[in-house]
């Protein structure tokens, strides 16, 4: 069964930590972006972590030359589990990524093509190659969309390796159509439907239940 990731993109440090203390048990990682961290210091990553004792993931979508890449891995990489990086701006960008994260035993994912309607008109056309680049690199997983199924499972195919697959709930995203692309290692990332709920605890269950069963049958 794929992992539940919430995509906690808050912006107050109290609303995220009572949310994270609410749906602790139902969720398998934790992903913050700028909004969170801007809002509330990169503090935020171990309050989390004290909260629930779950993996969490900044999701930065680095994307710079390499020195400035570096320094930003290493600051985040201090508190964070894994840093997620475009892939895009060329193998030497996501290699000095790399390169912090080997030092620190900490995880890099890498971007293929982004889950909003805009993804298609220039990321789509060069996910695929971006799908081998990160499997050259041997990142430690990769960003598919899951309100393309179709493109979650090429991708998927070519890069062989862990997904994080953003966009189930509000984007349109459904785990009944991606659930058998999925396995054990990879994540389905859902972020408003459950923070903007009017009871993230049952929500969070709900779509951790529904991963149960749609992969059960």
């Amino acid at each position: 069964m794929p992992k539940l990731m919430i995509a906690l993109d808050v912006l107050n440090r109290e609303e995220a930590l009572k949310i994270v203390s609410e749906i602790k048990d139902y969720i398998d990682a934790v992903k913050v972006g700028y909004p969170l961290v801007l809002s509330s210091g990169l503090e935020i990553v171990e309050e989390i972590k004290k909260i629930c004792d779950r993996e969490v993931i900044c999701d930065f979508k680095v994307a710079d030359i390499p020195e400035t890449n570096r320094k930003i891995a290493e600051i985040a990489l201090k508190y964070a589990d894994g840093i997620i990086v475009h892939g895009f701006v060329g193998e030497d960008s996501v290699k000095a990524v790399q390169e912090v994260a080997k030092k620190l035993n900490k995880k890099v994912i890498m971007v293929t093509e982004m889950s909003h309607p805009g993804a298609i008109q220039y990321m789509q056309p060069i996910a695929n190659e971006l799908a081998k680049m990160a499997k050259k690199l041997k990142v430690d997983a990769i960003v598919a969309p899951s309100t393309r199924p179709e493109r979650l499972k090429e991708i998927k195919d070519i890069a062989k390796l862990p997904v994080m697959t953003p966009g189930v709930g509000y984007q349109g995203g459904k785990i009944e159509e991606i659930i058998n692309i999925l396995d054990e290692n990879d994540y389905v990332i859902v972020g408003r439907s459950i923070y903007q709920s009017e009871n993230p605890k049952d929500v969070a269950k709900k779509f951790k239940e529904k991963l149960y069963k749609n992969k059960t049958k």
